[in-house]
């Protein structure tokens, strides 16, 4: 009986096993003749992926193709289907992956079949590493640019495919170029150093997808071409990480005189190199003039938190060095670390003080005064920490309004939202909360003074010329985040021109503070222009739910954000009453 039971359990083994590589069929290793390629992209767009190999990808009659993804955690291969409606698919040399995830991340390989050669096929290897949002990492080759001449930008993307393009520099859209894959420039200067991306619309079965790719371009000046210098990261820097998450440090190094075969670059932590230690993995590439060490933390812990990064250079002239910190995201406002200590040390006094005055009184007594001491201090710390926006509130509302100093500022915010290409629902609810609960809070119960589109608007007005000039007479700019629009699938949404000053004047000059409002739930903010989705990563926005009581969480949060209102309740009263007493008569007038 045992016996018949175990030859059971070794034919369902079997059974299984051949099911499992009845998936993995149809490879046979062929002789690879490329090296390994690498393609960075962006989670949400498209990838139009030719067969690595030039010779391989014009030749498409005279050889078939197949296609495979290395599945990691199996290591094997999994076919990649040849169906038109599948996301993933293939069509002769051209890989197609629509709408990426992060899963796509992995090893393809690519097996050219020939009809009439000795060898029967070749097969060349690529890496694909998709991240969530826009990473240093995703910026392609730089390119240097002369003063003395014209110079042009390619986009490397859609190369071999029609498509329709677009260019942004800094995260800002281009509005003044001709459309196409090469953007043209004239009478370099200075001023036109930046990141430059361009996307690329192309069509695949009546459907439009996106690719896009980012470039660095920094004017060639002849004096940088002497020593060996480190472009990033800065020295002394400090990144913001959480506890536990893997973080990327880039490396990057201008290689100088010498050139890249007589310069390197590398991470030591606290002065130890990081090269094959457990947890960190380097990576090297290079592009132009410069090189690059790429330091990958699978898990950032509290050793971490306490060390010294540095990113070092050297070449046979010179060695150099810049450090780089890591500190936790979790803030212990406002009180400090440095403040936790003292009140630590002061109660250690005290129970010293008490054990010398109080010889005879009994040990349990001086345990009980030192726990007493030590619980208050936590009851205190946690009280400040519950009520540190409550705190910040008060006190800078007491202090910052008796000395306050004109900033030739006119309104505490512009806000800035979607009017176009949303649904009935969300459409409503926008609405609602831009013309009745943001008015009502802050306008009324707090004495902000707010710039609205379509309320605040006088007729006869240049547009452009209004809203540059109520934008840089703002504070704050409130930007309102909407769902994309389903029948607008493909539309971009937030193209106002609004949207466009508020993200030259947040990312470019600086000058103003963004507060980022969400009114629903949104899965992904692909649809948002480039310099939005780079405010997102760094500012998560404020979550806003119907029903909020002025005294909310998120309202306190809204405030927290803005400054010190200008004008109280009782100006906005007496500006109500004005404006009141000067509508009555041209009511009467129009009766």
């Amino acid at each position: 009986m045992m016996m018949m039971m175990m030859k059971q359990v070794g034919l369902i083994f079997l059974l299984t096993e051949l099911t499992q590589v009845s998936t993995f069929t149809n490879y046979t290793a062929c002789k690879n003749l490329d090296r390994k390629k690498t393609v960075i992209v962006t989670a949400g767009e498209s990838l139009y992926l030719q067969c690595p190999n030039l010779d391989c990808y014009e030749d498409n009659y005279n050889s078939s193709y197949v296609w495979f993804k290395n599945l990691s955690k199996t290591m094997r291969l999994e076919k990649i289907g040849t169906e038109e409606h599948e996301r993933v698919h293939y069509h002769r040399s051209v890989l197609y992956i629509l709408q990426l995830t992060l899963e796509d991340t992995g090893h393809y390989i690519t097996q050219e079949w020939y009809k009439d050669y000795k060898d029967p096929c070749h097969e060349f290897e690529l890496d694909l590493v998709v991240y969530e949002e826009f990473s240093p990492n995703l910026l392609n080759s730089k390119i240097s640019i002369s003063r003395e001449s014209s110079n042009s930008i390619p986009c490397p993307v859609c190369e071999s495919q029609k498509g329709t393009f677009i260019w942004y520099k800094n995260f800002s859209l281009i509005s003044s170029q001709e459309s196409g894959n090469i953007l043209r420039i004239s009478n370099a200067s200075k001023e036109i150093e930046g990141i430059y991306t361009c996307v690329c619309t192309w069509e695949h079965h009546g459907r439009k997808y996106n690719s896009s790719a980012s470039r660095l371009v920094y004017i060639k000046e002849p004096s940088t071409f002497t020593s060996l210098q480190i472009i990033l990261p800065i020295n002394n820097s400090i990144l913001q990480v959480d506890m536990g998450t893997e973080i990327v440090l880039t490396c990057s190094v201008f290689t100088g005189s010498f050139g890249k075969d007589k310069s390197s670059c590398y991470w030591k932590r606290n002065g130890t190199e990081l090269d094959k230690v457990f947890g960190y993995k380097l990576e090297y590439r290079e592009d132009d003039d410069v090189i690059h060490a790429v330091l990958t933390i699978s898990e950032v812990s509290q050793v971490d938190l306490l060390s010294v990064f540095q990113c070092t250079a050297e070449d046979k002239s010179e060695v150099m060095f810049v450090s780089v910190t890591l500190k936790s995201k979790v803030m212990n406002f406002p009180l400090r670390s440095e403040d936790s200590q003292e009140m630590m040390h002061q109660g250690h006094e005290f129970c010293a003080q008490k054990a010398h005055k109080h010889v005879g009184v009994s040990s349990l007594t001086l345990i009980s005064v030192c726990v007493c001491v030590l619980l208050l201090f936590l009851l205190i710390t946690g009280a400040v920490k519950m009520f540190a926006v409550d705190l910040v509130l008060l006190v800078r509302g007491i202090f910052k309004k008796l000395n306050r100093k004109e900033d030739g500022k006119v309104y505490d915010a512009y806000v800035i939202y979607q009017r176009n290409n949303l649904d009935e629902t969300s459409e409503k609810t926008l609405s609602e909360f831009i013309h009745e609960e943001l008015p009502t809070v802050l306008e009324k119960n707090y004495g902000y003074k707010l710039y609205i589109p379509g309320r605040d608007d006088l007729p006869g007005e240049d547009c452009m010329n209004l809203i540059e000039t109520k934008i840089e007479l703002s504070r704050r700019l409130i930007f309102m985040i909407s769902p994309g629009n389903r029948e607008h699938e493909h539309s971009v949404s937030l193209e106002a021109y609004d949207v466009q000053v508020g993200l030259h004047q947040a990312l470019v000059q600086g000058d103003t503070a963004v507060i980022l409002i969400q009114l629903e739930e949104i899965q992904d903010y692909t649809h948002l222009p480039l310099g939005l989705q780079h405010l997102l990563k760094n500012n998560p926005p404020l979550q806003w739910r119907d029903g909020e009581k002025t005294s909310s969480r998120f309202w306190k949060q809204v405030r927290y954000r803005l400054p010190v209102p200008s004008c109280q309740k009782d100006c906005l009263k007496k500006t109500s009453v004005r404006f009141n007493y000067q509508k009555i008569p041209i009511e009467n007038e129009q009766i």
